[in-house]
């Protein structure tokens, strides 16, 4: 199965996010056949599929786009969609991986971000689905053929994943797996939060001190 990454041009890291992703995704998933990624293209990165995809709209819409700018290039009908700032923690399998949400999606927004689910939960009210939150920080499966039916969306601001989550898959809740230092979760995925610092680097760095095939050494 071939996986997919985002990168955008704001990493406050140099791209370390990604660099330890791929590490712990080379360590851990057991049939990883591509790496794509689409966006900016760091440069250690090495044997992956790239895909230069601009950041021009807003964060909903560019989501989006880089996954169908994905699906078009020909990644494989399924794949595992990534964040940089996701690292597996555990062995598994990327055809298998299950699909979780956090429960119910709020009713009422407390900031920009979750305005935009809050907008997703009063359309998936509207036809009838559920209304789960597929906002976790661990990676989802996705099949480019069901992906293609969210393009009358593309453009609005709803969440993608919340929208593929209920309209074509069946979760099961956890919490979240986000957080300032690295802890176990049903996900076997632990995912940084914006602001930590050097100290969480140093902890990937011991648990995945050995380069991914994807990384071009001393970069």
């Amino acid at each position: 199965m071939d996986v997919l990454y985002y990168v955008g041009s704001g990493s406050k890291h140099n791209n370390q996010e990604l660099r330890y992703s791929l590490r712990a995704l080379d360590k851990h998933c057991k049939d990883v056949d591509r790496v794509f990624i689409v966006g900016n293209k760091p440069a250690f990165i090495v044997n992956c599929e790239c895909i230069w995809v601009e950041d021009k709209f807003e964060w909903y819409t560019n989501a989006f786009m880089k996954t169908r700018a994905a699906i078009d290039a020909g990644i494989s009908k399924e794949f595992l969609l990534m964040n940089d700032d996701f690292y597996m923690m555990h062995d598994f399998n990327a055809s298998d991986y299950p699909f979780f949400h956090r429960g119910d999606i709020m009713k009422e927004p407390t900031n920009e971000y979750q305005k935009i689910i809050v907008n997703t939960r009063q359309y998936l009210e509207g036809v009838g689905k559920p209304i789960k939150h597929y906002g976790v920080h661990c990676p989802i499966r996705i099949e480019g053929e069901k992906y293609k039916q969210l393009e009358p969306f593309y453009h609005k601001p709803m969440s993608a994943r919340c929208l593929y989550g209920n309209l074509f898959c069946k979760g099961t809740k956890v919490d979240d797996c986000k957080g300032t230092e690295i802890k176990k979760s049903k996900t076997h995925c632990f995912s940084s939060a914006d602001w930590v610092g050097r100290e969480i680097f140093d902890e990937l760095q011991k648990l995945f001190p050995t380069p991914s095939r994807w990384e071009e050494e001393n970069k």
